[in-house]
């Protein structure tokens, strides 16, 4: 390379300044129209470049420099000195670049990171491209001439004194000239960008000057898929190691059986007395406070000895004091006087008196629950020889002793009828008999 501004092989033109890069790009001559474009206005300027260029930008995916020369009669090199001088296109996005934390045109640094999306900083990145510039204009012109093109210039400079308020902005032109590119590049007609121009959408047919011959459409190329990662090879497995040869078996030693013992009896088990259902709720009455149901006799006499005051009617406390009834929990105190105290005149008539001594249920009110882990002990009952068949004589019938009632009362006992539970199971507070699976001692209410 040559010493000075001047590069070896290159001839700077007369009529107009370049630098050295448009010279190595093959600068010579300037052309008439390079010199008319140097001395007009930016719009005019614009307004006859993309009228001869516009198909060529809007329907192929990369510039064709050679075509673009040949309908220019420039060189290149000029056409690059078109974009970096009079049209600035190269400069023209320096607020961007400078919201994006990069360097601009004339090497200033840029601000902070915006900390932007990645999409959303390819899309502001896209408008750094001189020639994503151009198609942008040339879709204004194609579809509305000089005042659509002046339209866009005007609004997309005024985006450009507020970078970050008008970010929304922006990206949605940016899908905007993403989708007309796809149209004009497949063949179809360009719409313009109503991002720029704020009214409605209008149509244009992107054609070659005339007399030029019109260049084929030619999309973007799709990005080729990503090959596949060879997957790795498996790691061969690991031999197994060899088993340990197993040890010889020792012979058992032979073991005469031992002779099998005689079987004993089975012990016959008498079954299991099966539980009356329980009642839906217990009731509450006279009966159920003694053992045995009363003879009116009886109820008359039980009636008598509650009826202290001798009034003719028994009151709740008198009916709480008496000897059967104050061994009872408060709790089913309460309940038996509300039961049997049937028109709630908070004492006890005779007939209401008669009417609860008379009710017998098949749950006494005293008996409990079954109790859930307690059983009983039984013995298994042993075999006897039976004695040889006798003829049985009628004895005479004996009077039954007259049994004492748990009222302290004396009663007359049925013949064959016995007044003692037989469980062999007593309380241990007053050592009467009572039943395996009760809880409560009917008599003096202790816990069993």
């Amino acid at each position: 390379m040559a010493d000075g501004n001047e590069l070896e092989g290159a001839s700077l033109p007369e009529g107009i300044e370049v630098d050295e890069t448009s010279a190595y790009f093959g600068i010579t001559d300037s052309s008439d129209l390079i010199n008319r474009l140097a001395e007009t206005d930016r719009l005019n300027g614009l307004g006859e470049f993309l009228s001869i260029t516009g198909d060529l930008l809007l329907k192929q995916s990369t510039f064709d420099f050679e075509t673009a020369a040949t309908r220019l009669e420039v060189e290149g090199g000029e056409i690059y000195w078109l974009l970096s001088g009079p049209f600035g296109m190269l400069s023209w996005t320096d607020p961007i670049r400078s919201f994006l934390g990069q360097e601009d045109s004339m090497g200033n640094a840029g601000g902070p990171d915006p900390g932007l999306a990645a999409t959303e900083k390819d899309a502001l990145e896209a408008f750094n491209d001189p020639f994503r510039l151009l198609k942008m204009l040339a879709i204004g012109h194609v579809c509305g001439g000089l005042q659509e093109l002046d339209q866009y210039l005007a609004n997309f400079e005024s985006w450009l004194q507020d970078v970050p308020g008008n970010k929304v902005r922006f990206l949605a032109l940016h899908q905007q000239i993403s989708s007309v590119l796809r149209e004009t590049q497949g063949g179809g007609d360009a719409s313009s960008l109503s991002s720029l121009t704020g009214g409605p959408v209008t149509k244009a047919s992107v054609v070659a000057p005339e007399g030029d011959q019109t260049v084929e459409a030619k999309p973007e190329p799709e990005p080729e898929p990503e090959p596949e990662p060879e997957p790795e090879p498996e790691p061969e497995p690991e031999p197994e190691p060899e088993p340990e040869p197993e040890p010889m078996p020792i012979a058992a030693p032979v073991i005469e059986p031992e002779p099998e013992p005689t079987p004993a009896p089975a012990p016959v088990v008498e079954p299991m007395p099966v539980p009356e259902p329980e009642p839906a709720a217990p009731e509450v009455s006279i009966a159920s406070a003694f053992d045995t149901p009363l003879n009116p006799q009886e109820v008359r006499e039980a009636f008598d000895d509650m009826d202290v005051n001798q009034d003719g009617v028994i009151s709740e406390e008198e009916f709480r004091s008496s000897t059967v009834i104050s061994k009872l929990p408060e709790e089913i105190q309460q309940q038996m006087f509300e039961r049997i105290d049937l028109n709630k005149d908070q004492v006890i008539q005779y007939d209401e008196f008669t009417a609860a001594a008379e009710e017998n249920t098949n749950a006494p009110f005293l008996a409990p629950k079954r109790a859930p882990v307690a059983q009983p002990v039984r013995r298994p009952i042993q075999s006897t020889p039976q004695p040889a068949p006798q003829t049985m004589t009628q004895a005479a019938p004996q009077a039954m002793a007259p049994s004492t009632s748990s009222a302290g009362r004396l009663r007359t006992g049925v013949p064959g009828v016995q007044h003692v539970l037989q469980t062999g199971i007593f309380c241990g507070s007053c050592n009467i008999g009572v039943e395996y699976h009760w809880r409560i001692c009917p008599i003096c209410g202790a816990r069993l």
